[in-house]
């Protein structure tokens, strides 16, 4: 057997093998006696088929699969000889019986991307410090106060937070909406996104006022005839509500499911809920701006091909899939070119992580596996059946393992790299850029 590696394009090598007629009919012999004491011929007793009867019968076959095991182990050895460490299966290219009886092949191969040394050292990385206070505990229980808040209707003036129902028509260059009559709208005022200058007019009136003034519409004003047009709006308050809310009493605190009832219990809950996001989402912002740092560092990896062209498909289908869970039926199904940038950073975070934690002899502590899947179960109803349900279903174990062993290698990169911590507060940190 004769073995040669050519390098063909990047991580691309083609693997040449020459397999000696000798050595091919040596097997092939061995595949025929194997096969002579099973098969059964009219005529002749089992195990008793002559040679040549063998051979003209199953001759052709035996070849094909004694080549079929060869061409594999040939394959193999030329990898493990030379110490290749491949990304997917070997693809034969080219094959062809030689004059003599012998038999040669071309395999193509795509080699892993190789890592190169980082020095840890001379990368800066910005790390978050925060701490959850009274102050935002205070915040969350007001938060959960409006989700059970009531409204009470109200014909007095109106102020910001208030629930606000109007009907109006406008009128501008090219635009008439509504076509005929009026529309209604409702208005949580402070959080709806209104012109700032239509929440001004409303503050201060009461039912049945009305007013008139000019807007200009914001691009992505929910009424699509309206949206980045200039127009003369009418309206008039049709009813207003005022919110109430509920009190922190024994009842409201039991309905979040702190049995005792208390207070203190309460609020204990509630801070270790918002230090288990904080948490999360410093780690997920130092994982980011570090990943930012490694991949700078690693900007000349070559990556195979093959693994951008299937993870860039697989990112143009999640895409296509979100769409339709929100509700786009029709979803159209992006061109993978669209998403290579993305998938390139991805994969390289990948390889980066995988090659930290071979190096550094990084194992993934399943005392970290059991502690996630418990603080994933606590935010259920049931915490024991999801925690069941994890133990049980190999796929959600294997993406929780994924997680601690990447938070694990952060926690080693943590230790290596220039650190500059900087404080925010948890608001600065939790609430999403206006």
């Amino acid at each position: 057997m004769q073995i040669s590696i050519d390098q063909s394009e990047g991580l691309e090598r083609l693997v040449n093998i020459a397999l000696e007629a000798n050595d091919i009919q040596s097997q092939v012999d061995k595949k025929l006696v194997e096969l002579g004491k099973e098969v059964r011929l009219k005529g002749f007793r089992r195990g008793r088929v002559p040679k040549n009867i063998l051979k003209q019968r199953f001759g052709q076959h035996a070849r094909q699969e004694v080549l079929g095991q060869m061409m594999q182990d040939s394959i193999e050895k030329a990898i493990k000889d030379n110490e290749l460490e491949i990304i997917a299966a070997p693809e034969v290219t080219k094959a062809d019986d030689t004059d003599n009886g012998g038999f040669e092949f071309q395999a193509k191969i795509e080699l892993m991307p190789e890592i190169p040394s980082i020095d840890f050292d001379k990368l800066k990385v910005e790390k978050i410090v925060a701490e959850v206070t009274d102050k935002d505990i205070d915040g969350m229980i007001k938060n959960l106060q409006k989700q059970k808040q009531d409204w009470k209707e109200s014909k007095g003036k109106i102020a910001n937070n208030d629930l606000v129902t109007i009907e109006y028509s406008a009128k501008g260059k090219g635009v008439t909406y509504p076509a005929e009559g009026t529309e209604k709208m409702g208005i949580l005022l402070g959080e709806s996104k209104i012109p700032t200058a239509l929440k001004d007019a409303v503050i201060g009136l009461k039912t049945k006022e009305s007013a008139d003034l000019e807007l200009d519409f914001p691009e992505d004003f929910n009424v699509a005839e309206l949206a980045g047009k200039n127009a003369k709006m009418n309206f008039e308050i049709t009813d207003v509500r005022k919110p109430k809310l509920p009190k922190v009493d024994e009842e409201f605190i039991k309905s979040f499911g702190i049995e005792s009832g208390q207070e203190e219990d309460f609020r204990s809950d509630i801070k270790k809920n918002l230090e288990r996001e904080l948490s999360q989402t410093v780690n997920n912002t130092f994982k980011t701006q570090a990943l930012e740092g490694l991949r700078k560092a690693c900007k000349d990896t070559l990556l195979p091909e093959s693994m951008v062209n299937k993870e860039s498909q697989y990112m143009a289908q999640q895409e296509q899939q979100r769409a339709k869970q929100m509700g786009q039926a029709d979803a159209p199904l992006r061109d993978a070119s669209e998403f290579v940038d993305a998938a390139k950073e991805r994969i390289l975070n990948t390889l980066i992580i995988q090659d930290i934690a071979k190096k550094e002899d990084i194992k993934t502590d399943f005392a970290k596996v059991r502690e996630q899947i418990n603080e994933i179960a606590q935010t259920f109803e049931q915490p024991q059946e999801v925690i069941q349900m994890y133990y049980q279903n190999q796929d959600l174990m294997a993406s929780v393992e994924q997680n601690v062993i990447e938070l694990q290698v952060m926690e080693w990169v943590e230790s290596k790299v220039d650190i500059k911590e900087k404080k925010k507060s948890f608001d600065d940190i939790m609430k999403p850029a206006a």
